[in-house]
């Protein structure tokens, strides 16, 4: 599947509005500082030095049963968060992320998103995904 890149308040606005997220949940999520091929290229902050967070959702979505997101060069976020993640906020002139709460509390800052929508498949919910698809993987 092809990684789409969040890089306007529009593509995040898309993002948000694909998903239900009150009704998605939290599968398995790790962070690493690994620069991986499949990421946008012009990042604006010092060069992936901090966490990439993974998370794998169950969506709530007609795009796709199961959701990935991936947080690059993630500087600030609750743990709560990764665990109930929904997608509200803005992105500044540099396409940075800072997602927040109803109340504009931040609850997410990096530096990119991308995300990619899944059919469902047995080590979605195994989990176990990550490793099974990701961590040493370059072939994404």
């Amino acid at each position: 599947m092809t990684w789409t890149a969040v890089d306007s308040n529009a593509d995040l606005r898309e993002l948000a509005d694909s998903n239900c997220w009150e009704d998605s949940e939290t599968l398995e999520f790790y962070a690493t500082t690994a620069c991986e091929r499949y990421f946008p290229t012009d990042v604006s902050r010092s060069g992936y030095i901090n966490m990439n967070i993974h998370v794998l959702l169950s969506a709530c979505s007609p795009r796709g049963e199961i959701l990935e997101i991936v947080f690059i060069d993630a500087d600030w976020s609750s743990l709560n968060y990764l665990t109930h993640v929904f997608i509200g906020g803005r992105i500044d002139p540099l396409k940075r992320v800072n997602i927040e709460d109803a109340n504009g509390s931040l609850e997410m800052r990096c530096s990119r998103i991308i995300y990619r929508y899944l059919q469902q498949d047995p080590v979605h919910r195994s989990g176990h995904y990550f490793v099974a698809h990701h961590q040493g993987s370059d072939t994404e």
